[in-house]
């Protein structure tokens, strides 16, 4: 699956987990780089969400549809595919939006 970026801060923190490691948590960038090696392994986002890796679930409240991957009890990672409703299982592209506590009422972005 091909995996872009929000923005050039997010793909640097995304591209070198030693620069991340100094941001958040290692526990945390293990568990990203993870699922970002799922991710990419995946043929399409329909196979990574039939996975259940991560507990995946669709955000509400979004013009776009976006979707969080657990990555500790508050952190999350979030991903916004490249599709609509209907071809959600079958799109092959995502958009890594970055590292939110999304709790609450307000976004508390750990990497924007």
């Amino acid at each position: 699956m091909k995996i872009t970026f929000a923005n050039s801060r997010v793909e640097k923190f995304f591209t070198d987990y030693g620069k991340m490691k100094k941001a958040l948590p290692a526990a945390w960038v293990r568990t990203i780089k993870m699922h970002m090696d799922w991710l990419e392994s995946a043929e399409c986002f329909g196979d990574y969400l039939s996975l259940g890796l991560g507990r995946p679930e669709q955000l509400s409240g979004y013009r776009n549809i976006r979707y969080s991957v657990r990555i500790s009890a508050n952190a999350r990672l979030i991903l916004e595919p490249d599709a609509t409703q209907e071809t959600i299982m079958v799109c092959t592209e995502i958009e890594v939006e970055g590292v939110s506590d999304y709790h609450g009422d307000k976004e508390n972005w750990y990497i924007p």
